[in-house]
């Protein structure tokens, strides 16, 4: 059976939606290979980061969309500043693995942990280049 025009629109248009927000679409971090110095201050990811002219530049970014969700890490909105240092504490990173301890609903801890996603070293500046 031969699949009509419509059918193959239909299949084209739904793999294209399904990509849009999926997580595999997510581009890993890969400041970690040019900057050293790598710290997190509540939401703020610090490095000192190698410029194209070998020098090096200290440079910091808040962390988007990542909240504390009963004791888990998770991205809910890129748009927004992560708020998850409200709720948890001993919060570290090393390379792109942000780890901390969180409190779930019922006030018990738990270590949670998530890859930092789409942040790059753009020159000795850390910027998002997609979405976290």
């Amino acid at each position: 059976m031969k699949p009509n025009l419509f059918s193959v629109i239909a299949l084209l248009a739904t793999s294209t939606l399904v990509g849009i927000n999926s997580p595999a679409n997510a581009t890993s971090s890969s400041y970690q290979k040019t900057c050293n110095q790598i710290s997190v201050s509540g939401n703020v990811l610090s490095a000192n980061c190698r410029r194209i002219n070998g020098t090096f530049n200290e440079t910091s970014i808040v962390l988007r969309g990542i909240e504390n969700i009963n004791g888990t890490f998770k991205v809910t909105d890129p748009a927004k500043i992560s708020n998850y240092q409200s709720t948890c504490d001993d919060i570290r990173i090393r390379g792109n693995d942000l780890t901390a301890t969180c409190k779930r609903r019922n006030g018990t801890l738990k270590r949670t942990s998530i890859v930092l996603q789409g942040i790059e070293n753009i020159n000795g500046v850390l910027k998002y280049t997609s979405s976290p």
